[in-house]
């Protein structure tokens, strides 16, 4: 399942799943950043950036994972309830 979506998360959120990965290089995080929450392209965020289209997914694909394992845990807090 994908969770993240172009121009769907706010800098706050994305900063803290960035916290939950690997370490990630500036440029990187500031062409997740147009693409997360701005709403460009992957194409001009990676352009705009000065990074490599497939380093961008790559990014991407790693904080999938992150996503997905928070939004497990979400859901195996709310049957807690």
């Amino acid at each position: 399942m994908k969770y993240l979506h172009k121009g769907t998360q706010s800098q706050e959120r994305l900063d803290t799943l960035l916290s939950f990965g690997k370490s990630t290089s500036e440029d990187i995080k500031a062409a997740l950043s147009d693409y997360l929450v701005r709403g460009i392209s992957k194409t001009n965020a990676a352009t705009l950036n000065g990074v490599p289209a497939s380093n961008l997914t790559r990014a991407l694909k790693r904080l999938e994972v992150v996503a997905g394992k928070i939004e497990k845990i979400k859901e195996l807090d709310y049957r807690l309830r």
